[in-house]
């Protein structure tokens, strides 16, 4: 690594020109990242509901959807509405009374069933049926319209409108909790730093990571809302370690070399293996993701990671530099540390190290337990504030018409008696409340070529006929996944090919896909960093109690929603083990790591209390970085999911932080002989 970093040194002037081009470059590049809010997008293709989906685009031109209420307006305003709405892009048809029945005939000769759906006392019904997905810019733009058009007469909920409310919601806080997480990671640095210089630099050299991480994202077809909307704390927050294990060896290292520049090399040299061992096991953590079956994992996991690799490659290779031409003002302007040197509290932790252990093991068992049993929701709308106008709408729609959790429903057309037969079928199922067919509302004598073209557009596509299901449902839960199960069990009946989509058919299939996730996560994550830390001290007992401890933080750390009664988006109950093993195992490296260098010259007990005074600082730094960062957008965002994610993040952090501090050091004494039999000699470049 010497002539690593003598190249570094060297070409102070190049480098620093090379990092300005790239941030020019990923700055523009980050402008043309396509951010994807459909996350039905990353099942496998081969679910029914997708197939589906994409059947009804094909056939139908349908494809998002979404619900106007609108009151005390005549039928002739509500047709003018209608055709306006219509001639907005994006929009594909206008459903209300109007397109079923002759709003010139007096009410009381209207069909019942038919007023029903789009007529209640004085409000009035539309369905909007747009021509790209609820998730998609041009859909987004399209609510957005309709919000200018009728904002000061109507409302419109449904699944576009939470999406566009979503979007917003998402664009506007990003800005918002970023800045309040560097201000607060900030303030964590002043405290446990020597110099007020130094946070500046390491904010400098991470930035530049964050940025050249975003304009690289380029490199995917779209990358998710969530990941977008964490990515960058969370690549602050675990990587910022890498910046402080340089610049404490730095200074270190000046004090035996005779110029800066020999320092620095020195201090790359012997930090690039620690730094290394831990973003290695964090990116191996993020890695584990891409093992879902839900094609998200991949998303997060391949972002995250990469984010952590451009960290490590600017702090051995920017930071550097910054640190070297600063170098005068860091010793200007230094300042007392305030952070605990754990002096008092190392000597009480080891004295008492059986009583920590116990206790351990007792958490250890109901957390197990608990954390097995934590209930998780799927449904978008659950994700954004019930203050929210579409989720306002929604209620007020729900409490006048009949829930509109709808499904879509495509046979092959053709058998006007079964597809009859099929729509009366389908009447009996609990749960549902309006079937809308052709042959449901027309006689089968009829022939087609006599109905108005209208009618058997919405109905009858080029292969396939569409029937709407309307249940009176939530979007998820045990009484919808009966009723969907009930469905299917007559489709599967009556027709060998069949597509059944809609909201609760998807997150039904969601829950279906990512039921394993969680379990094929944890293993491979468990093995994988495993293996890392296996090759890092080159033993075998060792890996096994790092991890160990971690996953009883995990454990601990997804009890606490379960006894609280609080349930969880599916995507932040899969992830977080992952997240929380690879970003907080490098507390338990380095402490093991300090712990085997002092028990050469000490007994275990001492080398023990010595390894807590020596780590103790550095650990406490990196969990109250990864805390409040991510507790700051806990507290910002609107957003649950992404305060429920950001809320474990940190939470595990310190829980990590606890026990590496309170439990490890227990654990290595007590095993202090196997470890010594079962490890090789630990290369000291691992320890900064």
């Amino acid at each position: 690594m010497e002539s690593f970093g003598n190249f570094i040194v060297s070409h102070k002037k190049a480098i620093i020109f090379t990092y300005i081009l790239m941030i020019i470059l990923s700055i523009i590049t980050s402008q043309f990242v396509d951010i994807n809010y459909d996350l039905s997008t990353y099942l496998p293709k081969e679910i029914n509901s997708i197939k589906g989906k994409g059947l009804l685009e094909k056939e139908f031109g349908i494809s998002g959807i979404g619900y106007i209420l609108i009151k005390d307006k005549t039928f002739q305003d509500l047709d003018k509405i209608a055709k306006d709405l219509k001639s907005i892009q994006g929009i594909e048809n206008i459903i209300w009374l109007g397109s079923a029945e002759d709003i010139l005939k007096p009410e009381e000769f209207m069909d019942e069933s038919i007023k029903k759906e789009f007529l209640n006392g004085n409000a009035n019904l539309m369905q909007v049926q747009f021509s790209n997905s609820n998730d998609s810019r041009e859909t987004v733009d399209a609510v957005e319209k309709i919000h200018l058009y009728i904002d000061d007469f109507g409302i419109i909920g449904g699944p576009a409108s939470i999406s566009h409310d979503l979007q917003k919601i998402t664009s506007k806080e990003i800005l918002y909790y970023s800045v309040i997480a560097f201000v607060i990671i900030f303030i964590v640095l002043f405290l446990s730093m020597e110099s007020f210089i130094e946070p500046i630099l390491f904010f400098i050299a991470i930035g530049v990571a964050i940025i050249l991480n975003k304009g690289t994202n380029i490199i995917f077809p779209n990358v998710s809302f969530n990941t977008d909307s964490i990515a960058s704390i969370i690549q602050l927050a675990v990587s910022m370690d890498y910046s402080i294990f340089l610049i404490h060896r730095y200074i270190e290292e000046k004090k035996y070399h005779e110029n800066n520049d020999r320092a620095m090399v020195a201090a790359i040299g012997k930090t690039f293996t620690s730094v290394l061992s831990s973003s290695l096991t964090t990116v191996g953590g993020f890695l584990a993701l891409i093992v879902m079956k839900y094609g998200i994992g991949k998303d997060i996991g391949l972002v995250l990671a990469k984010g952590v690799l451009f960290s490590l490659i600017s702090v051995i290779t920017l930071l550097p530099i910054l640190v070297l031409l600063s170098d005068k003002w860091i010793e200007k302007y230094q300042h007392k540390i305030y952070l605990p040197r754990f002096a008092k509290s190392s000597h009480i932790i080891v004295k008492y190290h059986y009583v920590f252990l116990i206790l351990a093991i007792l958490i250890a068992i109901p957390s197990s337990l608990a954390q097995s049993q934590v209930k998780y929701y799927y449904a978008n709308e659950k994700v954004i504030p019930k203050t929210f106008k579409s989720n306002v709408a929604n209620t007020e729609i729900d409490k006048l018409f009949l829930n509109k959790n709808q499904l879509a429903l495509m046979i092959p057309k053709g058998d006007k008696l079964k597809e009859s037969e099929l729509i009366r079928k389908l009447e009996t199922v609990n749960g549902v409340v309006d079937i809308k067919g052709l042959y449901g509302m027309v006689d089968i004598e009829v022939p087609e070529e006599f109905l108005p073209l209208e009618v058997t557009e919405n109905f009858q596509g080029e292969n396939y006929s569409l029937i709407n299901i309307n249940l009176n449902l939530p979007m998820e839960g045990a009484s919808t996944k009966e009723t969907l199960n009930n469905i299917k069990s007559i489709l599967f009946n009556e027709y060998d090919e069949w597509y059944l989509t809609g909201e609760s058919m998807i997150y039904a299939d969601l829950e279906k896909i990512t039921s394993q996730d969680f379990r094929n996560i944890t293993i491979i994550s468990t093995i994988v960093i495993g293996i890392i830390i296996l090759l890092a001290f080159k033993s075998l007992i060792i890996p096994i109690i790092l991890v160990s401890v971690i996953q009883l933080g995990i454990w601990i750390n997804l009890a606490i929603p379960y006894m609280q009664g609080i349930s969880l988006n599916f995507i932040s109950f899969i992830i977080i083990g992952a997240i929380q093993l690879g970003a907080t195992v490098d507390y338990a490296i380095l402490y093991t790591a300090r712990y085997l260098e002092n028990i050469e010259q000490l007994d275990k007990k001492e080398a023990a209390i010595k390894t807590i005074k020596d780590t103790g600082r550095p650990i406490l730094t990196s969990a109250l970085i990864l805390f409040t960062g991510t507790l700051s957008v806990y507290l910002i965002t609107s957003m649950k999911n992404t305060a429920e994610l950001t809320l474990l993040i940190g939470r595990g952090a310190i829980i990590s932080f606890i026990l590496v501090l309170v439990v490890l050091p227990s654990l290595l004494i007590i095993f202090n002989s196997l470890i010594k039999k079962t490890t090789s000699r630990l290369s000291r470049e691992i320890n900064n």
